[in-house]
């Protein structure tokens, strides 16, 4: 009788007959690994696209006959694999935060990849669990896993795996019907398709394949066909006009003072209102920026309004509000709009305000983890209120929904801000990303924005104070865009009809997500009637 391999034993395997056990740990552990590359190398670099619709295959490989207990292990290898890589600028956010040390701030760094990693060991455990019970559910099972977990789990934001798809536009029109996460389950669809090419498996799933293929082959036709529709269609609209004043501030916890030759009440970035506004500009938008005194200072509003009057354009500019409400004084973070006279025509509140940045979870008030927080936080840690509504900026027939930095990781909430009437509206998100360096948080930051206008099917402005920024049709058609890490000032000619605007997902932004949590919560009710497969 053969000696068994220790590594097999260690890791409880075989577990079913269709599934050969013929895989020892380390293999195991490299291909878990490899698959956590090759699904966060699109975070790196957006032309890599293609990995992601593949890259789960050597994961389920190596996931292939462990008991759950073992996939959560492998499952979280692949995971810390796919966030470090996705999201390896938090060490230099860290080291521009607190002047920490490469080291130190890339050990702290690897605290948070392993605790987001932890979602995807999550994932493959439930998954392994259920392909015990029900082995032909597969092409079902493994992307609901792995899309679900990940969208309960305690993250700061939502991860999407196909949020990086952004150059992919073929791929991306579907997601105005249901949204990124139903790009999400075709991508991980796609990997348990060529798994079960290559091994031969999933004889029992002929019906559920063809369905599967029938599903993709169905989703590219029609984004084939929406992506030429909508080029057609904007050729007839009219043509806006959009200046974006890129700054490339430096970033800094102190209020800043005006560069010499500048004040508040005329900053550089009035300078180039003016120069955007001779070059045919009609509004000119500002980044999220630190401190501007706009709200503060008569003397800056007074300005302001006659600037803009003499250059006859509109203005949104970022700035931080201080407000009494009653007796008490609240801070926000706030966008204004000001338009060709000069008056205040609106403010927007930030709504979903940034974990640990702008407010402290409940949890973290705690005696002890409280003070803990605030003392590694310092004065990062701005307490704002946040918003209580959607706004709507009207210029000049453009119904722009302005949002600010961090809410562009939320498609449900971005939708429901152009909801059922979406006719004429614009998507504008300013954010400040210099915390990051130069890294490639920027162009992942600016993809999610492109993803949120195609799923609301309306044009969208993204500027980012480090660049790039970028101006987007409702298709995900760059229309113009800056260079990253560098000031810059860029007119861009911006397709918009006052008719067009809102898509099947902004109205129905929950409809997936409930077909999704249902199916879920079926097999695993089937899977609880059924013993393991043996």
């Amino acid at each position: 009788m053969p000696r068994l391999d220790p590594a097999s034993s260690a890791m409880d395997i075989p577990l079913s007959r269709s599934e050969p056990a013929t895989l020892g740990w380390l293999p195991r552990v490299l291909l878990a690994l490899a698959g956590g590359l090759l699904m966060g190398l699109p975070w790196l670099d957006q032309a890599m696209y293609w990995t992601a619709w593949f890259g789960s295959v050597p994961l389920l490989f190596a996931l292939q006959g462990v008991r759950w207990s073992s996939a959560l292990l492998l499952g979280s290898l692949a995971g810390v694999a796919y966030f470090s890589i996705a999201s390896y600028w938090i060490i230099q956010f860290l080291i521009n935060l607190r002047d920490f040390s490469w080291p130190i701030a890339a050990l702290l760094s690897s605290v948070f990849w392993c605790f987001a990693g932890f979602s995807i060991g999550l994932s493959c455990a439930l998954l392994r669990w259920l392909s015990t019970r029900l082995p032909t559910w597969d092409l079902l099972s493994f992307p609901l896993c792995m899309v679900l977990i990940m969208s309960v789990y305690p993250l700061l934001f939502g991860a999407y795996y196909a949020e990086p798809q952004a150059q992919f536009l073929m791929a991306l029109q579907g997601v105005s019907l249901f949204g990124v996460q139903a790009l999400d389950m075709l991508i991980l669809m796609t990997g348990v398709l060529v798994f079960q090419f290559i091994t031969g498996q999933g004889r029992g799933q002929r019906l559920g394949q063809l369905l599967a293929l029938a599903l993709l082959a169905a989703w590219f036709t029609y984004g084939l066909i929406s992506l030429h529709h909508w080029d057609d269609l904007m050729g007839g609209w009219d043509v806006r006009r959009v200046g974006l004043v890129q700054p490339d501030d430096a970033v800094t916890l102190a209020v800043p003072e005006p560069p010499t030759g500048f004040s508040r009440e005329y900053p550089p970035e009035m300078a180039a209102v003016e120069r955007l506004a001779q070059a045919g500009a009609e509004l000119v938008v500002w980044p999220e920026a630190r401190y501007k005194g706009y709200f503060d200072h008569y003397s800056v509003r007074l300005s302001y309004a006659e600037k803009l009057r003499a250059s006859g354009v509109s203005l949104i500019l970022h700035d931080a509000e201080r407000a009494w409400e009653g007796s008490q004084k609240l801070h926000f973070n706030a966008l204004a709009y000001l338009d060709g006279e000069g008056r205040q025509r609106g403010v927007y509140r930030k709504m979903r305000l940034m974990p640990f940045g702008e407010y402290l979870p409940t949890f973290f008030h705690l005696p002890g983890i409280g003070w803990l927080t605030r003392t590694f936080f310092g004065e990062f840690l701005t307490p704002l209120e946040p918003g209580q509504r959607h706004e709507i900026f009207n210029v000049n027939g453009m119904r722009i929904v302005p949002k600010i930095c961090y809410e562009t990781a939320f498609p449900a909430f971005i939708a429901n801000s152009i909801g059922q009437d979406a006719a004429g509206k614009v998507l504008l998100f300013v954010s400040q990303d210099n915390w990051f360096g130069e890294t490639t948080q920027p162009f992942q930051h600016s993809a999610m924005s492109v993803v949120r206008g195609v799923e609301n099917r309306v044009p969208m402005i993204h500027l980012i104070n480090n660049g790039p920024s970028v101006v987007a049709a409702p298709n995900g058609r760059i229309i113009a865009e800056t260079d990253a890490f560098a000031p810059a000032e860029l007119l861009a000619a911006m397709p918009h009809s006052v008719s067009a605007g809102g898509s099947f997902y902004s109205r129905y932004p929950q409809l997936l997500p409930i077909v999704l949590y249902t199916s879920l919560a079926m097999l695993i009710f089937l899977a609880l009637w059924r013993r393991p497969s043996l």
